[in-house]
């Protein structure tokens, strides 16, 4: 998400922040303004509470006249709430797709009205999931089904708000972020994943420069575009 954020704001966009944790959320708003060129505020938000969200919309279009991009980045991953599906929980799924599918959806239900509001066509939505919509691994069958379903509701979004708002979807794939690094505490296959990946492990700024292209004008003709950012992992 921060080099989301700094990255979008290196190119003078004004952007808003959105964190359950307001001390984290204020921290890179800061240091985002004080270092780029454009500008960033925060809005405290529980992206899988649906009025939570449509309250950082309206703050977002409140505080700049309106909305252009939105990037959907929040994510939760869990041992203790993923698994074979012949053992998963109504607590760990609802977890897990609370954040990784309902909160995106109720991000563009709200989002997008917004965006079309401007009439001019420019409106994007980028979703971020993960090469595990791509392919499976084991004891991940809860997050992996997250995930895979984030790339068609990417796909159909491409669809029905087509031409006013376009929408693509990112899959990154072992990236040095501090997800990845407690999930590597407690999942062994994390560093048998870097060992293969052609390119070994990802930076988060590798992953922010394909979001900031496919919401810039740059990207005007993609649109449903599903597009692995994993250093050939998935071509092998």
């Amino acid at each position: 998400g921060l080099a989301t954020v700094e990255e979008f704001a290196s190119q003078g966009a004004n952007v808003v922040v959105a964190d359950m944790d307001p001390e984290a959320g204020e921290e890179v708003a800061t240091k985002v303004s004080d270092s780029a060129d454009g500008t960033a505020t925060f809005v405290e938000m529980d992206v899988s509470e649906e009025d939570d969200v449509e309250a950082a919309v309206d703050a977002a279009t409140e505080a700049f006249g309106g909305l252009d991009s939105v990037v959907n980045n929040a994510a939760v991953a869990s041992p203790e709430a993923d698994g074979p599906v012949t053992e998963f929980t109504d607590e760990g799924f609802e977890f897990l797709a609370g954040v990784n599918l309902r909160g995106p959806a109720y991000v563009c239900k709200h989002a997008i009205p917004a965006m079309q509001e401007t009439g001019d066509g420019t409106g994007t939505v980028v979703n971020n999931a993960s090469i595990a919509a791509l392919v499976a691994e084991p004891g991940m069958d809860i997050y992996t089904s997250t995930k895979g379903a984030l790339v068609s509701l990417t796909r159909s979004l491409a669809i029905e708000f087509a031409p006013d708002v376009r929408a693509n979807v990112v899959c990154p794939g072992v990236v040095e972020t501090p997800m990845l690094e407690e999930a590597a505490e407690e999942d062994e296959r994390i560093q048998e994943m870097i060992a293969e990946t052609p390119l070994e492990l990802g930076q988060p700024a590798e992953i922010a420069n394909v979001i900031a292209f496919l919401a810039s004008k740059h990207a005007r003709y993609v649109n449903g575009a599903v597009i692995p950012v994993d250093g050939g992992y998935t071509a092998r």
